[in-house]
């Protein structure tokens, strides 16, 4: 089951004004991340620790081990 609208108007929107919003919104959205995105990773962080979120402080261990199957490619 699909949640409600968030915007009621969207339910009178045609498909083809529902699909230029999203692809507006999509474009505003990259043009964004491309010219601003060390800010927005900034911010993120920011509202990241005020909400609660504590990145782990150990040094010797900052990024997780994934686990692989297979062996890399030589060439």
């Amino acid at each position: 089951m699909k949640p409600a609208p968030l915007f009621p108007l969207t339910e009178e929107w045609s498909p083809a004004q529902k699909l230029a919003v999203y692809d507006f919104c999509r474009l505003l959205s990259d043009t964004l991340w491309q010219q601003y995105e060390d800010e927005l990773l900034d911010e993120m962080l920011r509202q990241d620790q005020r909400h609660g979120f504590a990145p782990i402080h150990d040094a010797d261990n900052a990024n997780l081990e994934l686990p692989f199957d297979d062996d890399p490619l030589t060439f």
